[in-house]
């Protein structure tokens, strides 16, 4: 999970009142942050709060103290922010490889040393949890009286302007940035196709270059007193999201106001930020159901505003408002969460169950553990893969051409988007990231992979699997033949061998396991271009065997 470092003396600040460290390491972990540890930092106090990824509004300073006074009851209920309308415009050219962008100003801001740093951590911090590492959603925060409106955001050739980056001394073109500066060598690969995205003033003047870097000429100083934000990306939703939390965190500093910007793109105008609240029915019957209590409607409500979120109880039903800049709140179940972190997670008892059982392990765990026993007996050391990867792992590296699997709608990242059929291309992945390691590498995996089958329900099927490999100068067939072998005995399995062509493996290297005439596994030699596709330096074998 995120984690992020906040200034003790901001953070009172921010919620108006002095805070014991007792105090502040039994309240916040019972609104769902965790306190990491409270130490001193060159004379000053500085708290870790461990910030689970649902709730990137708690990124910064100002979205931790706008929760905590309504958890302790100090100011509850919805928080609303005015936005003044202003007549910035911001006119976007057809920028296809980052279509999206919002914008916002903040006018009268007074930025000190504690307010600069929490900007620059809750930018980065959302890069990552929301912008998949400016992948999805760059942010740009500028100083907005170093510029003349209106904006524009279009498409540049790598050669056809040039601007003094971030934190330099020189001009440079969009191309000499990626080979020059740390940003943009850090982050060249989300260009794509020569196409630049550039954001510029009335006069020219380069405010940004997302996902990449932004200009040195409206670099934000303790100084800076109004701020332009812009935000741009591939996900429209995360692009209006990012901007409505940071807008409304930096509106709770002092005399901070919001100010509107319009975007216009092919003659259609959207005004941002769109702070609109979101709204979910709900009942007291399902909440108490959820949840195991015997809460009135109007203690609900108040327990709603303790999360300050708002609620209205008529005909039975619960309307319950969302604030703008929440993410993580998509139906009943998720305000079920909220009434229960206002009511007191340590209010929750266990009960015991009316028929007492007694538990065991299931049966393929306990087949489980013993393989585990004998791998590791073998020498083998057991890893845990994640079960999502990618084309490139998964099929393109094992040399296999294969269309037929499952993958993820909405993934979080590209890298994690299919879910696999077998154990050893990820088990290749791991050699390769401990390469460096010192000969032989002897791993193994038990793990749940899913193929497709129309006969299920599901049209899917989980199937147990272990799978191992040996990676080492003088590994060959008969090293992994043995270790199989020596499985096989161990599980009382009665099977035959048979030549086996796999793409993965060297041809005539390969054998497959079958018993009772189907084929439950293979082993063998793999193929020396699935090593190379792994960086790997020496020969590996490997096998991969259903359990159930």
């Amino acid at each position: 999970m995120p984690t992020i470092n906040v200034k003790k003396v901001d953070l009172e600040r921010l919620v108006n009142m002095p805070l014991e460290d007792e105090f502040i390491e039994s309240k916040f972990p019972m609104m769902g942050v965790e306190v990491e540890e409270i130490f001193e930092e060159d004379g000053e106090k500085i708290i870790q709060f461990s910030i689970n990824p649902n709730r990137p509004d708690y990124l910064s300073v100002e979205g931790l103290a706008r929760g905590f006074r309504g958890f302790i009851g100090i100011e509850t209920g919805l928080k609303k922010y005015d936005v003044e309308v202003s007549d910035v415009k911001l006119f976007v050219d057809n920028v296809t490889t980052r279509p999206y962008i919002a914008g916002a100003l903040i006018k009268g801001i007074i930025i000190d040393d504690y307010v600069l740093e929490s900007i620059i951590n809750l930018q980065e911090k959302l890069h990552w949890v929301l912008g998949r590492d400016r992948k999805k959603v760059a942010i740009g925060i500028h100083d907005f009286d170093k510029v003349k409106p209106p904006f524009y955001y279009k498409e540049v050739k790598g050669d056809e302007i040039k601007f003094v980056p971030l934190n330099c001394d020189e001009e440079m073109t969009p191309k000499e940035i990626l080979e020059k500066h740390e940003k943009g060598i850090k982050y060249g690969h989300l260009i794509k196709d020569d196409k630049f995205p550039i954001i510029l003033d009335s006069e020219g003047n380069v405010l940004s270059m997302p996902p990449i870097i932004n200009g040195e000429l409206t670099k934000v100083t303790t100084e800076t007193r109004n701020l332009f934000i812009d935000v741009t990306g591939i996900d429209k939703y995360l692009v209006e999201k990012t901007l409505n939390i940071i807008v409304t965190a930096l509106a709770e500093r002092k005399y901070a106001k919001i100010h509107s910007v319009e975007v216009i793109e092919n003659k259609i105008s959207n005004i941002y930020p769109n702070l609109k609240e979101d709204a979910i029915i709900t009942t007291p019957d399902y909440i108490n159901r959820v949840l195991g209590t015997n809460l009135t409607p109007g203690a609900i409500i108040n327990y709603l505003r303790r999360c300050r979120l708002d609620a209205q109880f008529v005909d039975n039903k619960l309307k319950v408002i969302i604030p703008p800049y929440r993410v993580d709140v998509f139906g009943e179940i998720d305000i079920a969460e909220e009434v229960s972190i206002g009511y007191g997670y340590d209010k929750f008892f266990g009960e015991y169950p009316s028929i007492a059982t007694i538990g065991e392990l299931d049966k393929l765990e306990k087949k489980c553990d013993f393989i585990r026993e004998i791998m590791i007996g073998f020498g083998f050391y057991e890893v845990i893969n994640l079960m999502l990867s990618n084309d490139e792992i998964l099929f393109k590296k094992m040399r296999i051409e294969d269309d037929n699997y499952i993958e993820v709608l909405k993934p979080a990242s590209i890298e994690h988007r299919i879910v696999r059929k077998s154990l050893l291309p990820l088990l290749m992945e791991t050699l390769r990231i401990n390469k460096h390691k010192e000969l032989p590498h002897k791993l193994f995996e038990i793990g749940d992979c899913v193929v497709i089958d129309e006969s299920m329900e599901t049209k899917s099927r989980v199937v147990k699997k272990i799978g191992g490999v040996i990676l080492d100068s003088e590994t060959n067939f008969n090293e992994i033949k043995s270790y199989v072998e020596g499985l096989l005995r161990e599980l009382k399995i009665e099977y035959e061998l048979e030549n086996y062509d796999h793409p993965s493996f060297i041809k005539g290297r390969c054998a497959k396991i079958l018993k009772d005439g189907k084929m439950i596994g293979y082993f063998g030699e793999i193929h020396p271009e699935v090593i190379v596709n792994f960086e790997l330096e020496h020969p590996v074998v490997g096998f991969e065997l259903e359990i159930e």
